[in-house]
């Protein structure tokens, strides 16, 4: 079993050279969602929860290298993969009923829509307003927000 110090520094290697849309490292976001997790399976699936997705890691990788099978669980329901529609992918999160998967995608969600505000401040104070990135933010926060309501609604 890899201690919580193991993964966040696993997570740390494999994004390595990372960047986001506007250019701060990846890691940040990976992070700060293993931060807002609530339990230690809730951390280890947020600190794990996009690498599978935007690595070469593998699940059996993380396996091999003494990862739980329940964050395993959790990081393959986690990782969108490609052919599968966005809301096709959120909603196989919430139908799984996974506890630890559902928590680290809404923590996932929360993170990315207060960094979607906070980059569009960012880029307009310093004058780098790009209209094509700030439709692509805006798009993407949007489908965000769709994808917190229908995991809260499907909660109740």
């Amino acid at each position: 079993m890899m201690s919580i110090e193991e993964i966040t520094q696993l997570a740390i290697r494999a994004h390595s050279g990372q960047k986001d849309m506007i250019g701060n490292p990846a890691i940040l976001h990976v992070l700060a969602v293993g931060l807002m997790g609530e339990t230690e399976q809730e951390k280890k699936a947020g600190f794990l929860h996009d690498v599978v997705e935007d690595t070469d890691l593998t699940l059996e990788a993380l396996r091999s290298q003494g990862v739980e099978e329940d964050v395993l669980t959790a990081v393959d329901l986690l990782t969108h993969r490609d052919g599968v529609s966005y809301e096709d992918y959120v909603r196989n999160i919430v139908a799984s009923g996974n506890e630890i998967a559902i928590h680290v995608k809404l923590n996932d969600l929360r993170q990315n829509l207060g960094r979607a505000a906070d980059s569009m401040l960012r880029l307009e104070s310093c004058g780098r307003r790009d209209d094509a990135l700030f439709r692509e933010i805006v798009r993407i926060a949007a489908l965000h927000g769709w994808a917190e309501q229908y995991i809260l609604s499907a909660a109740n």
